[in-house]
């Protein structure tokens, strides 16, 4: 039997939080650690229960999803965050997947698309719909790209070729596969080249690229 992806949600509407509960018990592959009522209860769960994913939502009180998820991204940095939430616009999905989110998807998705989800996220570590590719991509176009890669950071051939494939969008494994070496040298390139970079997550490293003319080398 598959090992169950570990869920949590949370939601300050409790209507929300036992729908989602309530659908996604269905599936044999899903497992519900915990809900919450907001980042604060989310993040006293996270004490002593670890999800692979937690299902997050922006607007809630004493803790809003933003404050969450920047905690989340210090402390339990392999922890998957899947935004859901009404304010599905361009600001916002920027803003979130800028501070490392994983997924945004608007609440009133279908139970097909939440799954697709999860189960993308849990494999590759990212899910990106149309809606929300193309947002990044205008974005993308829109910043300004330097002539050359900033003069003080020097990447090895291998360390430009594996940042090529993570703006790809590839996964650790597929890279690996890619360049005809283990998933450990992939993890050891990507873990110099956060550090030469400053950047936490492939949205960042992403920016970073464009804006340094790394894409075009």
């Amino acid at each position: 039997m598959k090992t169950p992806i570990h869920i949590a949600i949370v939601d300050d509407h409790l209507i929300m939080r036992q729908g989602l509960i309530s659908l996604l018990a269905e599936y044999e592959e899903i497992n519900i650690l915990f809900d919450a009522n907001n980042g604060k209860e989310l993040m006293d769960n996270l004490k002593n229960s670890k999800p692979d994913i937690v299902l997050l939502d922006i607007a809630m009180p004493v803790m809003n999803g933003k404050e969450a998820l920047e905690k989340m991204q210090l402390k339990y940095p392999k922890i998957k965050v899947i935004i859901m939430t009404n304010y599905f616009d361009d600001e916002h999905i920027i803003e979130f997947v800028k501070a490392g989110a994983n997924a945004f998807l608007p609440k009133n998705c279908d139970i097909d698309k939440l799954l697709d989800a999860i189960n993308y996220v849990y494999e590759h570590g990212h899910y990106y719909d149309n809606r929300v590719s193309a947002i990044l991509a205008a974005m993308l176009k829109k910043t300004p790209i330097a002539n050359k890669v900033v003069a003080d950071t020097e990447f090895t051939k291998q360390e430009i070729k594996v940042i090529k494939l993570v703006c790809m969008k590839r996964s650790n494994t597929e890279i690996a596969k890619e360049l005809h070496v283990t998933v450990r040298t992939i993890e050891s390139h990507r873990y110099n080249i956060s550090k030469k970079t400053n950047t936490t997550n492939t949205m960042n490293l992403i920016e970073h690229a464009v804006k340094n003319g790394i894409l075009n080398l």
